[in-house]
């Protein structure tokens, strides 16, 4: 009987590693936005002999994922969780890309970008980025692009004024391949970005220059704001003044004043129409302007109302 046991045990322990194996990750890249998505590309080269792996995602809400092998072909996979397991037979490389939100957090005008990895992230800024803060010192420098050593990492930027108010995705990203699955979310951003101008200032690189010349003087860099809260019924130039200790978009400060200038509140459908911006894009300018404490969102009569709260 324990010959029989034992038996079992090794045909068992034969025919898992053809069901399910180990793998390692061969790149891992983040594509920061300015509204605080961010998306995902990690390659990933499963073992030999195997036909399915689990790999931990860097978060829990992602957005338009697909899952590749080498050639492009979608591979099936199921979520369960972070966990994603990807299926596949002959595939020599996985390329899994997903969008989320969940990376990045706001503090006033500061952003932090935090994640753990067990290999090198590289990571795109936008091109108006400014890095204040960093919990250890880039691997590489190019451009607008930063290669941080593995391990638990944050990154800490500012995004400069933009004149046009527009929040385009930072150069260097590409496309998807034609035969992947476009993003669920509309806004999503996928679009293939324009150049950047060839004069324009790379303020990412700025950022992380002005950093290392402070660390190799023993000072860091820190950038805090105020809490100051303001009182209701000022006037619109000191309203005007106040928004811009916030570094808002220029479609949140025209938000703000569109909804100073009608008492203080406006069904948020008007203020999108306003804008002229889709229902995806505006929902989360106010989840952030909310999470800001500059607004609250309630519902009057199935639609959204949006309220001023400084």
């Amino acid at each position: 009987m324990r010959s029989k046991t034992v038996m079992v045990l090794a045909i068992v322990l034969m025919i898992l590693p053809l069901v399910s194996g180990q793998y390692s990750v061969e790149s891992l890249s983040l594509t920061v936005y300015s509204d605080g998505y961010v998306k995902v590309v990690e390659v990933i080269v499963p073992e030999n002999y195997t036909v399915s792996f689990s790999v931990p995602l860097l978060a829990t809400n992602v957005e338009g994922l697909t899952v590749i092998d080498e050639n492009g072909k979608p591979l099936p996979y199921e979520i369960n969780g972070s966990t994603l397991t990807v299926y596949f037979e002959n595939a020599t490389g996985v390329r899994v890309t997903y969008y989320t939100p969940d990376l990045t957090a706001k503090n006033g005008a500061i952003w932090s970008l935090s994640f753990s990895s067990t290999v090198p992230v590289k990571i795109t800024f936008p091109d108006n980025a400014v890095i204040v803060d960093l919990t250890d010192i880039p691997l590489e420098i190019n451009g607008n692009s930063i290669l941080m050593p593995a391990g638990n990492q944050t990154v800490s930027y500012v995004l400069e004024y933009s004149p046009t108010g527009t929040e385009a995705p930072p150069s260097g990203t590409t496309t998807e391949p034609s035969n992947s699955t476009v993003p669920s979310n509309p806004d999503s951003p996928s679009q293939t970005p324009s150049a950047p101008d060839e004069g324009s200032t790379n303020w990412t690189m700025v950022g992380v220059l002005v950093l290392l010349a402070l660390a190799a003087g023993g000072g860091f860099v820190y950038m805090k704001r105020g809490g100051e809260e303001n009182a209701i019924g000022i006037s619109r130039e000191d309203f005007e003044r106040r928004l811009k200790e916030y570094e808002l978009t220029k479609d949140e400060e025209k938000a703000l004043l569109y909804l100073f200038d009608r008492g203080g509140r406006a069904r948020q459908a008007e203020v999108r129409e306003m804008l002229g911006i889709p229902k995806t894009t505006a929902w989360r300018m106010f989840q952030r302007l909310e999470k800001q404490g500059l607004v609250r969102v309630y519902k009057k009569k199935r639609e959204n109302w949006v309220e001023l709260k400084l």
